[in-house]
């Protein structure tokens, strides 16, 4: 008796350890999840100016922030994805490049696969030194003395990994990394298309840097058609 007690006492510990990884496989028939991202609260959050503390000859005074770029309650660079979903089609053999351009990373928001490539590159006559965190650990910090040097690593690890500059610290950008296909970023007009998904029932999460995250259950996905969501953000940070 005591022995099974301590078993199922065990498994009652690490069973919230267990996690699943994402398998590749076949997909034939898959469905397609488009839609738009709304801001519908009051008032409409815009974009302040900040202001360079360093190198203000090259940089200028004042710079515009790229954070929430509402326009006509469309808002871009939200991360879309499926959350928790266990298998479906490889991941795009695709690079990321963080460029430091003007004083600012391009782009600003980003999406990366774990296993690629993530280019770090510098387009300014200054001295950059990309310092990156992911779970609040530094992931990789790397320095960029001259105009036109790059360095690559491997996206190792799945995660929102944060970019700042040491030299520069307004200087702030985003790298959302997964180890499945089924994520996108918001244009202008705050679409997104998310292809090749596998059919089922998903929930759908959207991550802003500002204004957290929020999620639509029980979306759909047939095979061979698409299946079109809206999702919105009502409130902004310090709003």
């Amino acid at each position: 008796m005591i022995k099974r007690l301590a078993l199922t006492l065990f498994v009652i510990l690490v069973t919230p350890l267990i996690s699943f990884a994402y398998q590749v496989q076949a997909v034939s028939n898959g469905g397609t999840i488009m839609g738009t991202v709304l801001f519908t609260g009051n008032p409409i959050p815009k974009d302040p100016m900040m202001h360079p503390t360093t190198n203000q000859n090259y940089c200028g005074n004042t710079m515009p922030m790229q954070t929430y770029l509402i326009r006509n309650r469309k808002v871009q660079n939200v991360v879309v994805f499926i959350k928790d979903i266990r298998a479906g089609a490889p991941v795009p053999k695709r690079a990321v490049i963080a460029d430091n351009y003007k004083c600012a990373f391009v782009p600003h928001v980003g999406i990366g696969f774990k296993g690629n490539a993530l280019t770090f590159a510098n387009s300014d006559p200054l001295f950059h030194n990309i310092h990156t965190y992911l779970n609040d650990s530094t992931y990789y910090n790397v320095g960029l003395p001259s105009k036109g040097m790059k360095v690559t690593k491997t996206l190792t690890q799945t995660g929102l990994i944060e970019l700042t500059c040491d030299a520069h610290p307004w200087m702030d950008g985003w790298l959302y990394v997964f180890d499945n296909p089924y994520a996108a970023l918001t244009n202008a007009n705050g679409q997104f298309v998310i292809r090749d998904v596998p059919p089922g029932v998903y929930t759908i999460e959207a991550w802003h840097e500002k204004m957290g995250r929020i999620f639509l259950g029980s979306v759909k996905v047939t095979g061979g058609k698409t299946t079109t969501i809206q999702l919105s953000f009502k409130k902004a940070k310090g709003h």
